[in-house]
């Protein structure tokens, strides 16, 4: 089974093994090679993701079992494909579903699975060999005064109760009343009156006191948790899977599925929460080479994939034994070629022009760097407060003897240097004396960056973190090595939620460039050059990576991001409506205290406008939706709007929510969506949205072309087959309507076979058609599956345009022996629909595809339709682009 291109599929209970399985014929039919499927271990009960495993050693109940997922195996076999599974090493769901968290609380530090979770078991004077669990509504006190803190047996256990919540005692320290209570139900009101009343209350308390763990406020999480999470999830603990007890006992599942030859690949979650990603995926590469079938050995590499966001310039390390990463990196080089660098430019100046006018406290007139710093800053002060305490104890502890300990400082240091990374992390594993060339320029540029902003004090802190990174070193000093390997594995966590989570839910100029991994005033002059580049990197150094364009974690779909990028060709254009519709609007927001601000804030506005302008329905010509569209998008827009604005942290937050800043956020929204009272406005916003979706469509089929025939593998989100505007979770989670789906692909299929030119042209007239993307994307799918080598291994060589508008168009080669590939797209189409009247034929006009003179004779087929080009040394455009926007031939 030759992995040509993958399929994600999210099971959880609504869609589980049984129902990938009933549709395997239509992805079959679509041309995918592998299922792609989310972490299929027991999770938390009604997990949506599964991304919060309880329990490595057993499938998940609720999406199918041990039979059903070899039932799918073998299905997939019988068809020639294969399953890729997602696995979660850096971290488990907590709670009384999970035994081996529970028997941790239950026994303390000695507990057989104590050792599988990250717990700084001292890190308390107060709370020393207790885990800290911030789950109470108030203080032990004032809640154990309340009653709000009781008793319960279940399966023969007493256990202490607080609401939903339930936690184990230690057997040692029940009184006999609870012992018997336990085993007699009889006995349970001796039980209940043991613990009524005042001296119950005192009682408990000194229950509690007794236990391996103490319950606190949740306010005191940032300050007094004392495990490692999943960023600041409290409800994901940490796992410390560098282990070799853990990491036999946790992957033992994952393995046994491998050796059975039920999974041909894995995607490693959150790569970067590892001790030691290198260590974790040697030996994960050596157990599944050992492990799988026999008839799968010497065919190719079991491919294995990280969850790695790159930055802009980073690079995956070359001695990481895996086929690459899940994509991030291609899908923010992608989304550039499409937007006009000129007019980027322009919105961005205009929208830091707006926010001035905005009124005190609300300008945004520095770059996105600083505003992602002060992101990385808020969160390391706040939310992952616990994480920079037990760091600064590490750093006294390794720093020599007579240093300044003051641990305020240490802190303060620490904070500012992780905050002046400009990687997620480094990877200095006691492996090498010294960083890589790598390595060593990221830290010393985070060194400079975070002087220039650092107190004296803190300047001297960063000094010290600098030394203990970049001189020589071995992995016999303990101290200096707990204290960096701990640090890169907060960075990371410090990047997500300070930049991920904030930043780029405050700065969004163009709203398409808030990408994971990506940065929004990222320079755009070399944009083609830029994806040329990354494209041949990949070609050369990971050919199998994994290249997507939606995901789970995507802030936007593709399609809803494709749309923006054309504001970027008409920036002085859409400057004009958003004038006018906030002066249209200023009446529909409220004032709130303190201060007399309007809500919401500018920024919050101007978000609202972009989101909804992508949302819109397509093809209207201008009308308004029907009064249904608005009835569905206002629920979603809500619940859009409440996420993005507490991620911002500016005016309300998850941890402080503002209900009178929320709640007039809500009514403007509501109010804005009424045509009763916003009549005009919406209107004005038809009539942008029938400007710009053509174009966005032609973005659409443009991306779909060159993610499908570059280097890597090519992952489709599911449901992403036709056309989708969707946001960010929960809203890109939705179920997905595959009947609907079947029988669209029947119908283009049927077609195809029937009259393949005829049917595109079909299509082809309403871009909006959602059958249009299918096809494409179908077509392109089953040519890969087709041409696999040439694909998978092919070189990759630019194509540069001639002609007067040559440069609308981007152009490639993949080239294997005697075989190629020529893929040419447009980019910033509007301007084309506007001065050409299209996007095919005669529009490119004296625009031609130069060739390499080896290839001047060769006779090309278009993959999609069929038809011949004649041979020639430059391709006219318009007889390439004579039936759809976007063309890939073979020869």
């Amino acid at each position: 089974m030759t992995l040509t291109s993958t399929y994600r599929i999210q099971h959880h209970a609504g869609h589980p093994l049984a129902k990938t399985r009933e549709i395997l014929p239509y992805l079959d039919a679509l041309g995918i090679s592998h299922v792609y499927s989310s972490p299929l271990l027991r999770a938390r009960p009604g997990s949506q993701h599964g991304y919060d495993v309880v329990d490595p050693a057993a499938i998940n109940p609720e999406i199918g079992s041990e039979e059903e997922l070899r039932a799918l195996a073998a299905e997939l076999r019988v068809r020639g494909m294969g399953l890729i599974l997602d696995i979660v090493p850096n971290h488990m769901g907590i709670g009384e579903s999970n035994p081996y968290w529970e028997d941790m609380l239950r026994h303390g530090r000695d507990a057989q699975y104590a050792p599988w979770f990250d717990v700084d078991w001292d890190a308390h004077p107060k709370f020393r060999g207790k885990v800290v669990l911030p789950v109470l509504g108030g203080a032990l006190d004032e809640v154990l005064e309340k009653g709000e803190l009781g008793l319960l047996v279940r399966d023969g256990e007493v256990r202490l109760r607080y609401y939903d919540h339930s936690w184990p005692l230690d057997p040692r320290t029940l009184p006999e009343e609870l012992e018997v209570a336990a085993l007699d139900p009889a006995a349970w009101p001796a039980a209940e009156a043991w613990a009524a009343g005042e001296e119950g209350a005192r009682r408990l308390r000194a229950l509690l006191d007794a236990q391996h763990y103490r319950l606190l406020h949740w306010r005191c999480a940032p300050q007094d948790i004392n495990y490692r999470r999943f960023f600041d999830v409290n409800e994901l603990a940490a796992v410390r899977v560098g282990d070799p007890a853990v990491y036999a006992a946790t992957h033992a599942r994952i393995l046994q599925w491998v050796g059975e030859g039920l999974v041909q690949g894995l995607r490693i979650d959150h790569v970067d929460g590892l001790r030691d990603p290198l260590g974790y995926l040697q030996r994960l590469r050596e157990d599944c080479e050992q492990l799988r079938p026999r008839d799968a050995h010497g065919v190719e590499e079991f491919p294995i994939f990280v969850e790695k966001i790159l930055s802009p310039g980073e690079a995956l390390r070359r001695e990481w034994p895996v086929q690459g990463t899940t994509g991030y990196e291609f899908l923010n080089d992608l989304e550039a070629l499409f937007i006009d660098r000129e007019g980027a430019v322009a919105i961005e100046e205009g929208y830091r022009r707006m926010l001035r006018l905005g009124g005190p406290g609300r300008e945004r007139e520095h770059s996105f760097a600083e505003v992602a710093r002060e992101g990385k800053l808020k969160v390391l002060r706040g939310p992952l407060r616990a994480d920079m305490q037990r760091l600064a104890r590490l750093l006294a502890g390794a720093l020599p003897r007579g240093a300044s300990h003051d641990l305020r400082t240490l802190q303060a240091g620490i904070v500012q240097f992780i905050a002046a990374l400009p990687v997620y992390r480094t990877y200095l594993d006691g492996r090498a004396a010294l960083p890589s060339a790598d390595d060593r320029a990221v830290l010393e540029r985070a060194v400079v960056t975070a002087q220039e902003r650092a107190t004296p004090g803190e300047h001297a802190v960063v000094a010290r973190i600098a030394e203990l990174f970049l001189t020589p070193f071995d992995a016999h000093d303990r101290p200096r090595k707990a204290f960096i390997d701990t640090l890169q594995q907060v960075s990371g966590p410090a990047t997500a939620k300070g930049v991920e989570d904030t930043a780029l839910y405050i700065y969004f100029p163009l709203a398409s460039r808030n990408e994971v991994g990506g940065e929004p005033d990222r320079s755009l002059h070399h944009a083609a050059r830029d994806l040329h580049e990354a494209n041949a990197h990949r070609a050369s150094h990971w050919p199998r990576s994994l290249l997507a364009t939606n995901t789970h974690d995507t802030k936007r779909s593709a399609d809803l991001r494709a749309r923006l990028d054309v504001l970027s060709e008409i920036p002085a254009e859409w400057a004009l409506h958003v004038q006018r519709w906030r002066r249209l609007n200023r009446g529909l927001r409220a004032t709130a205290a303190p201060g007399g601000m309007l809500v919401p804030d500018t920024n919050t506005e101007y978000l609202l406008y972009q989101t909804l302008l992508g949302l819109w329905p397509a093809g209207r010509r201008g009308e308004l939706p029907e009064a249904r569209w608005f009835d569905g998008v206002r629920a979603r827009l809500e619940e859009y709007l409440m996420k993005a604005v507490r991620e911002a942290k500016v005016h309300t937050s998850w941890t402080d929510p503002d209900a009178g800043y929320e709640q007039g956020v809500v009514r403007f929204l509501h109010a804005l969506l009424d045509p009763a009272t916003s009549r005009e406005f919406l209107e004005d916003m038809a009539r942008l949205v029938a400007r710009v979706a053509p174009a966005g469509l032609v973005n659409d089929l443009a991306r779909v072309t060159v993610h499908v025939t570059a280097p890597g593998t090519p992952d489709t989100y599911q449901g992403d087959e036709l056309l989708g505007h969707t946001l960010v979770d929960p809203d890109n989670r939705r179920p997905v309507n595959y009947e609907h789906r079947i029988a669209f692909l029947a119908e283009v299929e049927r077609g195809m076979a029937r009259d393949p030119v005829g049917a595109v042209r079909e299509l082809v007239a309403e871009l909006a058609n959602p059958r249009l993307k299918l096809m494409l994307l179908r077509q392109l799918l089953h040519a890969r599956r087709d041409e696999p080598e040439l694909f998978r291994e092919g070189s990759y060589e630019p194509v540069e345009p001639a002609g007067l508008r040559a440069g609308h168009l981007f152009g490639f080669l993949r080239r294997r022996g005697e075989r190629a590939a020529l893929v040419v797209v447009p980019r910033c189409p509007l301007a084309l629909l506007d001065h050409q009247g299209g996007i095919t034929g005669a529009a490119w006009e004296g625009v031609t595809l130069p060739l390499p003179a080896e290839l001047a004779a060769a006779r090309w087929r278009s993959a999609i339709t069929g038809e011949e080009i004649a041979p020639a040394q430059a391709l006219e455009v318009g007889a390439v682009l004579s039936d759809l926007p976007v063309a890939v031939l073979l020869a």
